[in-house]
């Protein structure tokens, strides 16, 4: 971002401090509070569609989120002189959710919780329903099928093929239950049964978007948002939080427990759950990443990986078992 992008910030009413870069975008002290200069490469359409949910969010729940703020014009884009569009948001100056820390995994949970409970009160029409999990979950088990038969065929193995043969047929059996789970009377007919409410979702709740600075806390890129199953988010930062430390059965138990106590979960939301923690996606994704790369050289730490999911396995079946529980 060079210095003609910054220069932007002239069409807003902000009294700067200072600014500094950071990844992609610039951090802009204000006397107004924290804002952040961004470019933007979405259609003027959606940034509006997601602008007037995040404006009713907040004045219902008082979440921070990082909404847009119009320049003089009352427009939320502004341009540079070789016309790149720009977007100046509410921001915070903290630092992203530490998945190592409990407490804060926890407080996260908190405001993912009353950040769903705040989006069923608002109107998704115009926002694309997610698409279907069963048909996701056909296409990775048919992925991890060709990957096994080409590493079969392969005369001297790799560490990395040796490893993934050794605990393939236990995540691939696992894969097959997650489908059965969604299959019967037809996929789609299966997975409306499985989970019936349709909301609109943050779409990339991650700690990246989880800022705290003190007491202060904010929510930020709903670019992702679209309609679907709110438990999509949460199952997304659980297991990020889980599988940083080490996927502790009672680590997974009180981030539920946190989420139930703010927004009370059915019995279609912990179904929903056991069947995508069931599905084993971090393995598909490390052997459908070793499938479409360089076969001839694999990284160690692609191999390490693979290590560490056998390790972790036994603390993740103790979790799906707890959650197995719960909808038996």
């Amino acid at each position: 971002m060079n210095e003609k992008s910054i220069d932007v910030l002239q069409q807003y009413d902000l009294d700067i401090i200072r600014t500094s870069r950071v990844r992609g975008a610039v951090l802009c002290e204000t006397r107004q509070g924290c804002r952040l200069l961004k470019e933007y490469r979405g259609a003027l359409a959606r940034l509006m569609q997601v602008q007037e949910v995040l404006c009713g969010l907040e004045e219902r729940t008082g979440l921070a989120v990082d909404r847009v703020i119009a320049n003089r014009e009352g427009e939320l884009l502004s341009l540079d002189e070789e016309q790149t569009p720009y977007v100046v948001k509410e921001w915070n100056g903290g630092r992203e959710c530490n998945l190592t820390d409990e407490t804060e995994v926890l407080r996260g949970v908190r405001l993912l919780a009353l950040l769903h409970k705040g989006l069923r009160e608002a109107d998704g029409s115009a926002f694309k329903e997610e698409d279907s999990l069963s048909e996701e979950y056909e296409r990775h088990t048919a992925e991890l099928r060709r990957a096994r038969n080409y590493v079969r065929r392969v005369r001297h193995k790799s560490e990395f093929e040796l490893s993934m043969m050794r605990s393939f047929d236990m995540f691939f059996d696992q894969a097959g239950e997650a489908l059965a789970l969604l299959s019967g009377a037809g996929l789609r007919a299966a997975e409306a049964a499985l989970y019936p409410d349709s909301w609109l979702c943050h779409g990339e709740y991650s700690q990246h978007h989880v800022l705290y600075d003190g007491e202060f806390a904010m929510v930020t890129d709903f670019m992702g948002m679209r309609r679907g199953v709110q438990m999509a988010d949460l199952y997304y930062f659980m297991r990020k939080a889980m599988e940083k430390q080490g996927f502790r059965c009672r680590l997974g138990e009180r981030m539920l427990d946190e989420y139930d106590r703010y927004l009370p979960m059915t019995g279609g939301d912990r179904r929903y759950l056991y069947v995508r923690f069931l599905y084993p996606e971090k393995y598909w994704k490390q052997i459908n990443y070793y499938y479409n790369s360089n076969k001839a050289w694999v990284p160690a730490r692609n191999t390490e990986k693979l290590k560490i999911l056998e390790e972790q396995e036994p603390e993740r079946k103790k979790f799906l078992d707890f959650l197995r529980r719960g909808v038996i």
